[in-house]
């Protein structure tokens, strides 16, 4: 999710509440599992109808939205504020290190 913010340079708000999920407890190991099947997809709003009537019967959770700014907020699954950073701030610690 932090990726899709640094590429289009605005915002998030995720509660990992909303994730589908089974015997996951804690926000590390939702946030960076790599589970099989499992994407992430942002969507212009006013086409919410017709992507959830593609995706049918599978399972999917829409959990977050995406906000004008610059900060990624997410609230954790105790329903505590867990991240509240500067998407380019987050963008530069992960880059950072690549640059050797």
């Amino acid at each position: 999710m932090a990726e899709s913010a640094f590429a289009g340079g605005l915002g998030m708000e995720i509660d990992l509440r909303k994730v589908p999920r089974s015997g996951v407890d804690r926000n590390d190991h939702l946030l960076f599992s790599e589970s099989q099947s499992r994407f992430i997809v942002t969507i212009d709003p006013s086409k919410k109808r017709t992507f959830k009537k593609i995706l049918g019967q599978s399972v999917f959770a829409e959990v977050g939205v995406v906000r004008k700014g610059e900060m990624l907020r997410v609230i954790g699954l105790q329903g505590k504020k867990i991240i509240e950073a500067n998407i380019f701030d987050l963008k530069e610690a992960w880059q950072k290190p690549l640059r050797f």
